[in-house]
């Protein structure tokens, strides 16, 4: 395929944050006195508050949330990759690919979190959650991507590990790529990924590479 630039997301899909998320929600309901499993944490805290507040209306979502970002930030020095990552972004680059990055996180956590691993110096363009281009599945956050980097949907990839990353693809009219690592399977049900229409999947980030 005919791909000149890949638009990349960042939680799920080069920062493997969704785990330390997890392990701050762990925390958080440890303060609270509170037991689940990875699976429950994963299934009904993570994605949509309202619904677990109403499933579980003993526990403190407010003082939930802020024990996971607190713990969040101390733990982002300790923030893993996923396996080839930094390879990959490096390989895409000498190909003479050009990376941007689109993220629902805060600037300042991704920034800090690209930061452990020096992976700024690979993109072009890095729009946060906080920048004022709304969110996925909006495309607005993208379209503005295409415009800074002068680059036409008809050549660029998104990737990412979420429906809402495919999405905003389709609406930006680029082309898709879902990234399914089994460690993302705590999180998302890839049947039901599987189903929003990606134009490619892949399980391994090095399969980029080979894909364009």
């Amino acid at each position: 395929m005919a791909i000149k630039n890949v638009i990349f997301d960042w939680d799920g899909t080069l920062g493997m944050t969704l785990h330390l998320w997890l392990a701050g929600y762990q925390f958080g309901m440890d303060n609270q006195g509170y037991e689940f499993s990875e699976n429950v944490l994963a299934r009904e805290f993570f994605y949509q508050h309202d619904k677990g507040a109403k499933k579980y209306p003993h526990v403190d979502f407010k003082k939930l949330v802020g024990d996971a970002h607190s713990h969040l930030e101390k733990n982002l020095p300790n923030l893993r990759l996923y396996k080839g990552a930094n390879e990959t972004l490096s390989q895409l680059k000498n190909k003479n690919i050009t990376l941007a990055l689109v993220t629902s996180s805060p600037r300042a956590i991704a920034q800090r979190g690209m930061a452990v691993h020096s992976l700024e110096k690979h993109f072009n363009s890095v729009i946060g959650g906080d920048d004022g281009f709304g969110h996925k599945p909006h495309p607005a956050p993208f379209n503005e991507t295409l415009q800074r980097l002068n680059a036409s949907p008809e050549e660029t990839l998104i990737i990412g590990d979420a429906r809402t990353d495919i999405l905003a693809g389709h609406a930006a009219r680029t082309k898709t790529c879902l990234f399914t690592p089994q460690s993302n399977q705590l999180f998302h049900n890839f049947d039901e990924l599987a189903s929003v229409g990606a134009d490619y999947t892949i399980d391994s980030l090095t399969d980029l590479v080979d894909l364009i």
